[in-house]
């Protein structure tokens, strides 16, 4: 879920599954009400690749310009189009060096096309300013090859936005000390991608709880909830405690998660009614049964 907070502007970032020649958006209130139809920039960086290195390639930068952490286009003739993000990206008199760490689907190769891949919009306070969830983005996309599609994303407009308990920093310290030498083969892009995961796991157990993310008085109760999410997230992708079963490791984790998720909720005020004040009723301890068997 994206995060909007109230009475700002807000800037809208997607990038589409397939390349887009040009789109719309449409914010819509939790009610269906549209609200605003901001317009909506394609990245302008266009470009031929040079040469290529390892995890490296130099680009003739056309248009526009070329930046860390984006999303780009790579289109070859024969072979289609593949999306890579950028690592670094540096500047010699139109010639960019751009260093990636996840291999695109298509290598490569000298005479590819590289374009900007993502769209921005941004979304005035006026549109945002009234607190609620299920705000609906609707990203309608024209494809280079004419077909229309709409995407949409679901967005809160809060107080203070959610603070995600798990980061790249962490998840790369934390798998270092377990998986030393599996940790120093993966770049910056694959802990970003597993803390993100992480993330989601803890946003949609609070979610499925009937609690809002944003609504947590104290993210960071929520840290040992967000660990435990990773190192799912790592036994997911086969990075398993050696002696450790594969299946009955990722149980025991997924039950340690929701004991974790039930001690964090419940042991810090969540404004359920969005009121910014604390109430009797949002205040709570552990709740703990007993059981007797018969």
């Amino acid at each position: 879920m994206l995060y909007f907070q109230k009475d700002q502007d807000a800037l809208a970032v997607f990038v589409p599954p397939k390349r887009a020649a040009s789109a719309t958006l449409a914010v819509y209130s939790p009610q269906g009400v549209l609200l605003s139809s901001p317009a909506v920039t394609l990245d302008p960086a266009a470009g031929t690749i040079a040469s290529v290195g390892d995890f490296s390639f130099v680009v003739s930068v056309s248009a526009g310009s070329l930046a860390p952490g984006r999303r780009y286009w790579l289109t070859s003739a024969t072979a289609g189009s593949a999306l890579v993000e950028a690592d670094t990206t540096t500047n010699a008199a139109g010639q960019w060096t751009v260093t990636y760490e996840d291999m695109p689907t298509i290598p490569p190769a000298v005479g590819q096309t590289l374009t900007g891949a993502r769209l921005t919009a941004t979304i005035l306070a006026a549109s945002l300013a009234t607190l609620g969830t299920y705000y609906q983005l609707r990203w309608t996309v024209t494809l280079t090859t004419g077909e229309v599609v709409t995407y949409t994303e679901s967005a809160s407009v809060c107080r203070t936005v959610f603070l995600p308990p798990m980061t790249p920093g962490i998840a790369a310290r934390h798998a270092g000390y377990v998986f030393p030498h599996i940790a120093n083969q993966r770049g910056a892009a694959y802990w970003q991608d597993v803390s993100d995961r992480a993330n989601r796991r803890v946003e949609q157990r609070m979610m499925a709880s009937g609690r809002m993310p944003q609504l947590v008085g104290d993210p960071t109760m929520l840290q040992d909830a967000g660990m435990v999410a990773l190192r799912l997230e790592l036994a997911r992708d086969g990075l398993v405690p050696q002696g450790f079963d594969a299946s009955g490791f990722t149980a025991q984790l997924d039950t340690e998660l929701k004991e974790q998720m039930e001690w964090a909720l419940s042991s810090t005020w969540i404004d359920t009614n969005d009121d910014g004040k604390v109430g009797v009723a949002e205040l709570g301890g552990p709740k703990s049964i007993l059981l007797v068997r018969s």
